[in-house]
């Protein structure tokens, strides 16, 4: 029996492929390819239509989350056909987790202390990204550099998860 995944929202790409080469050129990237990863979304606070004020957007093998302080219903569909490597066999991180990954959040930036998670079932989110890969010729090794394909920053703590989404890619039969 197949499990029926969801097709996530699509947040932007802001970052184009000149941008993303020079960027991951200057941080020792030799290579690079666009990747799309699949992050669930919990919703955070309410504004002044009992809409959430913010994402909380998690992956169960990620060291952090992220926060993303605009609302998702502007985000589309994923396009399935525009980013070659998906990665999304995760399944949503547990309830233990996503309070975890929220906990430090807030322990980061303590003006979030008073937001509460709400109680609304998470959405499937895709996260558009470049992936930088510095070898190490000697020992036959590579690095991996994660970008937002949203912002251009380098993303550390969605490193595990790209390297264990990667792991799952590589291991399914062909």
């Amino acid at each position: 029996m197949h499990e029926v995944r969801p097709i996530p929202l699509s947040l932007p790409w802001r970052l184009d492929e000149n941008m993303a080469m020079s960027r991951l050129r200057r941080l020792g990237a030799e290579t690079f390819e666009e990747a799309s990863l699949m992050l669930w979304a919990h919703a955070l606070g309410r504004d002044a239509h009992d809409n959430p004020a913010g994402w909380l957007l998690c992956h169960s093998r990620a060291r952090r989350a992220l926060l993303w302080p605009q609302s998702l219903p502007q985000a589309h569909q994923a396009d399935t056909t525009t980013v070659s490597l998906r990665l999304a066999a995760s399944l949503p991180p547990s309830a233990d987790v996503v309070s975890r990954l929220w906990f430090w959040e807030r322990m980061a930036a303590r003006r979030h202390w008073r937001v509460a998670l709400r109680e609304v079932p998470s959405r499937a989110v895709a996260l558009p990204l470049w992936l930088g890969y510095i070898g190490a010729r000697a020992e036959g090794r590579y690095r991996l550099v994660v970008l937002s394909g949203v912002s251009g920053e380098p993303l550390p703590v969605l490193k595990r998860a790209v390297l264990w989404e990667l792991g799952q890619l590589a291991a399914m039969p062909a």
